[in-house]
């Protein structure tokens, strides 16, 4: 049996190109509502705008190429003298501290939602001396600053990215590692030292970076059999990428919900605003996309992605339920939260994913064929 999800994803993906098509030119149609409709349909299909911004020398550009976000586009420094504060309108804004937030971190960071920001603690390697530090800072500057903040070191990150260890440096780094004379790993010149090795000892720092061949060396003396691809592996996981990652993908999934939801919106003004006349059926025809599975899983995904509501659906492993059961259970308990004390824009979110979850119980149990 299908869910809603699943109802929604194989259906024809131009339903409203059809709805605008049947308004523009069909039985019935509204023209003037059907450009309008076309307007909205344009504006949520426009790809979402990402910005990665930040102090200057914060690491924008190694954050961006870390993330490999082809799409995103770098904003100009944050407090530059004599240069205006670069304009954050992005529909998904990532921001770069390098340390502590400053004056003009605050100011910018406290003008953006935060379901549409993601902040990054890049060069935590240089945050104390051993990865616990970043994180407790990370901590302190979230409270600070009222946003979860991810630690990474994006250097690293970049380089795990992009290539691979190959036998020259796992070799050079088995053999460092294996040494009772281990090199200082606290200062890349004391590192490289002197000696006949420092030519190998500089490629390994400009390889990966000082973190990046400590993190190797650690991981070598407790496995010296690792191999190229499970070294690789590590250092990658090393580097805090993977946390953003994911953030930055939920953030990405919240911010195309709520996009969906405003769409959603729209069709409900135009329906209204349809006048029924000269065999007009503009209205109807609107209010039978919005009863359909695809508009109802927009508003179940735009609801979840609602910041007054979003907390209360922190345990689900996905939107979509596993079973009939558990369909029904997250309705019966969203029609709860339909029920108490909120603010209508919340209380509308939670009447979507009610709907929502009715409509996928009734999908996955048959009750509404």
């Amino acid at each position: 049996m299908s869910t809603v999800t699943e109802s929604a994803q194989t259906r024809s993906p131009d339903q409203l190109d059809q709805l605008i098509s049947t308004l523009r030119a069909g039985r019935g149609g509204d023209p003037a509502i059907a450009e309008r409709l076309a307007a909205a349909v344009t504006r949520r299909r426009r790809p979402l705008q990402i910005q990665v911004a930040g102090r200057a020398l914060s690491g924008r550009t190694t954050v961006l190429r870390a993330l490999a976000l082809l799409s995103a586009e770098e904003t100009t420094p944050v407090d530059q003298p004599e240069l205006p504060d670069p304009v954050l309108d992005g529909d998904l804004v990532i921001y770069v501290l390098a340390g502590a937030p400053q004056a003009a971190d605050h100011r910018l960071l406290a003008t953006l939602p935060a379901g549409r920001s993601v902040v990054v603690l890049n060069k935590a390697d240089a945050v104390g001396a051993r990865w616990g530090e970043a994180v407790a800072a990370a901590e302190r500057y979230a409270q600070e600053l009222g946003l979860p903040i991810i630690p990474v070191v994006a250097s690293l990150a970049a380089r795990t990215r992009a290539g691979a260890v190959d036998a020259t440096d796992l070799t050079d780094l088995r053999a460092l590692a294996a040494s009772p004379d281990a090199p200082s790993v606290l200062a890349a010149e004391l590192f490289i030292g002197s000696g006949a090795d420092q030519d190998t000892r500089r490629r390994l720092i400009a390889n990966w970076d000082l973190y990046g061949v400590d993190s190797a060396l650690s991981a070598l003396r407790a496995d010296p059999d690792l191999s190229a691809a499970a070294l690789i592996q590590i250092l990658h996981s090393a580097s805090g990428i993977d946390p953003l990652h994911r953030l930055v993908h939920r953030r990405y999934e919240q911010v195309e919900a709520v996009r969906g939801g405003e769409l959603l919106d729209e069709l409900v003004r135009l329906a209204a605003s349809s006048l029924a006349r000269d065999g007009g059926r503009g209205r109807e025809l609107i209010e039978h996309y919005l009863a359909g599975d695809e508009a109802l899983w927009a508003g179940l995904c735009a609801g979840l992605a609602c910041p007054a509501v979003a907390h209360l659906a922190a345990g689900y492993r996905s939107p979509s339920p596993a079973d009939a059961d558990e369909a029904l259970a997250r309705a019966t308990r969203w029609r709860a939260v339909v029920s108490s004390d909120m603010p209508p824009p919340a209380r509308r979110a939670a009447l979507r994913v009610h709907n929502g979850y009715v409509r996928a119980w009734e999908r996955m149990s048959s009750a509404g064929l």
